[in-house]
């Protein structure tokens, strides 16, 4: 695979995990508020799995085969933790969006 596109991936993996950073921000804030439990550490160990991913990516090791693989791994598993935070979070925004839009078709 070409350098500087490998450059690129690990770069959009550091993106993914600011993206995520600002969403736990945003979640502890959004759950002090409404007493929600802690769900925001979902994104701290997401965030650890990205960036662990993107390690993983830039010094993929010619000695292990897979080692891209693995990086998509832990890619997928730190944005399915943030996936799992985000809808704890933020799921009642779909349920008042189906409720407004029901109330409209009336």
């Amino acid at each position: 695979m070409n350098t500087g596109i490998e450059l690129l991936d690990s770069a959009s993996f550091i993106l993914f995990a600011l993206i995520l950073y600002i969403l736990s921000i945003l979640s502890r804030r959004l759950g002090e508020v409404m007493g929600m439990k802690r769900y925001y550490y979902l994104y701290y160990a997401g965030i650890s799995f990205v960036l662990l991913g993107s390690i993983v990516r830039t010094l993929s090791l010619a000695e292990f085969e897979y080692s891209h693989l693995l990086g998509y791994a832990l890619f997928a598993a730190g944005l399915t933790l943030g996936l799992i935070a985000t809808i704890k979070y933020w799921g009642w925004l779909i349920k008042e969006y189906q409720m407004v839009s029901l109330r409209f078709k009336r």
